[in-house]
């Protein structure tokens, strides 16, 4: 069982995906289907012919980690860190399977990060590492699309990270192109034997086990939890595993097929406008 955001009638639907087709269903919102489940409530259309939408809820927060792979951390020339390293991602960002990844003029430098993200089902605070696996409600493909040229900026002697430019670009961030539940692929997440693995035109540029992160899914939710109120739809993005463009200035350029997999997921595809 699968999830997606789509264009239905002329509206935002969330539709079920079953055997290749989505159907519409009367849930209100993706975290909603997720946790509860929802059925067909309507004639369905063949998923590779459906107007996708981003796999995150209108209203969702998006939260990312930084440098949450030992060798990701090493190619970038970094140590790693004590505790993890969040920050946002803007709604404006995002873009659904399939979409264009679109950049503006200012950035020549377009790099690739396969992610696993999790998409929060509940709201709370403080959770416990204990208790986050029941505040998961499900798993999507996610690609951080980076701007390198712009992310650095000289203060004096010293170069500091400006998240804002080179994290939340217009289009620049696909996720999807299905949402599965966690209840789907527990025992997978709790093992950290789901792998990710990024191709560009074809090439593999990224594969690691999710077991490979320096802190687990747990701890993420724990941490971030302990510093804002986590909302049912809000979206983690766990982090990349070492292959980044960057490691070999090496970047996407126009044309370019971007491919992100999580084992057992629909691969998640989009091209460089």
């Amino acid at each position: 069982m699968a999830f997606v955001r789509y264009t239905h009638n002329g509206a935002p639907t969330v539709g079920i995906v079953e055997n290749g087709l989505v159907n519409p269903t009367s849930a209100a919102t993706l975290a909603e289907a997720l946790v509860e489940g929802a059925s067909a409530d309507g004639p369905g259309e063949a998923l590779d012919e459906a107007s996708l939408l981003p796999c995150v809820d209108p209203t969702a927060k998006i939260l990312c980690v930084a440098l949450n792979y030992v060798d990701h951390a090493k190619e970038a020339n970094v140590d790693v860190p004590e505790s993890p390293i969040f920050f946002f991602k803007c709604r404006e960002a995002m873009i659904a399977a399939g979409d264009p990844i679109q950049m503006p003029k200012a950035v020549t430098e377009i790099d690739w990060e396969g992610e696993l993200a999790i998409i929060i089902g509940k709201d709370a605070f403080e959770i416990s590492k204990d208790d986050a696996w029941d505040h998961i409600a499900g798993i999507a493909p996610f690609n951080d699309g980076s701007a390198r040229n712009i992310l650095i900026v000289k203060a004096g002697e010293r170069r500091q990270a400006d998240w804002f430019s080179g994290k939340c670009l217009n289009k620049s961030t696909p996720m999807g192109p299905v949402a599965v539940p966690t209840g789907e692929v527990l025992d997978e997440l709790k093992a950290g034997s789901l792998r990710i693995k990024t191709t560009v035109s074809g090439e593999v540029k990224q594969e690691a086990p999710i077991s490979d992160m320096v802190f687990d899914i747990p701890t993420l939710v724990a941490f971030a939890s302990s510093r804002i109120t986590l909302s049912a739809g809000d979206v983690i993005a766990t982090g990349t595993p070492p292959g980044v463009g960057f490691a070999t200035k090496t970047y996407m350029k126009k044309g370019d097929v971007v491919e992100v997999e999580i084992t057992g997921l629909p691969t998640l595809r989009n091209v460089v406008a």
